[in-house]
């Protein structure tokens, strides 16, 4: 088989499911482990996917829409809402970015706090939480009806008038390659200044974000940055924590 004819087979198999191992693909190819390896560093370098050990994910560059997201992994979610809920004390101050994950986490606040005092860019976010705050504020930009959120640089000037004790963003994909990644530039920037402008910054993704790989990559997190997720990162993602020196809260 000529290398286009495998690059081909690759890329359809990377498209159709998460990950791809290099044992299917040599099984599939019917070549050796090294010859399917240096296929995927040659395509990994065009950007045609993305390279992880053992394999290949696609890149991702749309987000699928909130109405879907909201049910993937709603476990998993929940038990993230939980524990960020029990770091919250009553009447602190937030930030908190649009997501399903920080959807599920307003949720969770609203049922046994009160005084808080959030800054949100998310419209039905703002509208959940309400009830446990003494103060809401939405942060004006340009609206995406799709999101129910604004965005901008008229967000992120509002954004730079205040200062919480938590911010709370979400993660398009979180991979050991490339990191902390999202889908859009508005989105990966406004989420960067979101961890700056708290004393304690939070990245919430769930296990469905391990090996994904949004086409923006996120500027690294401050330090002390913590990492809530609902299952333990694998290995090759935990040592590329440790360089950023994040905590991983679960």
């Amino acid at each position: 088989m000529l290398p286009d004819e495998r690059y081909a087979v690759i890329l359809d198999e990377v498209a159709r499911q998460p990950a791809v191992s290099i044992r299917s693909l040599t099984e599939r190819l019917g070549v050796s482990r090294e010859t399917v390896r240096k296929d995927i560093e040659t395509l990994a370098k065009q950007g045609k996917l993305a390279q992880i050990r053992g394999g290949a994910t696609p890149i991702v560059t749309q987000e699928a829409p909130i109405s879907d997201r909201v049910l993937r992994n709603a476990a998993g979610k929940s038990r993230i809402a939980a524990l960020v809920a029990a770091m919250i004390p009553d009447n602190a101050s937030l930030i908190i970015d649009n997501g399903s994950s920080t959807l599920e986490v307003a949720r969770a606040l609203s049922r046994r706090h009160q005084g808080l005092y959030v800054y949100t860019n998310d419209l039905k976010l703002a509208e959940l939480i309400g009830p446990a705050c003494r103060e809401v504020v939405v942060l004006g930009g340009r609206l995406d009806l799709a999101e129910s959120a604004t965005f901008g640089v008229e967000v992120i000037e509002n954004l730079s008038r205040y200062r919480a004790e938590f911010a709370l963003i979400s993660a398009g994909g979180l991979s050991a390659r490339a990191g902390f990644t999202d889908f859009s530039r508005e989105a990966a920037d406004l989420r960067a200044r979101m961890l700056e402008q708290a004393e304690t910054p939070m990245i919430l993704a769930d296990h469905s974000k391990f090996g994904v790989i949004g086409q923006v990559v996120m500027p690294e997190p401050p330090v002390g940055t913590i990492l809530v997720t609902d299952e333990h990162p694998d290995g090759d993602i935990l040592r590329a924590l440790k360089n950023t020196e994040l905590q991983v809260a679960r």
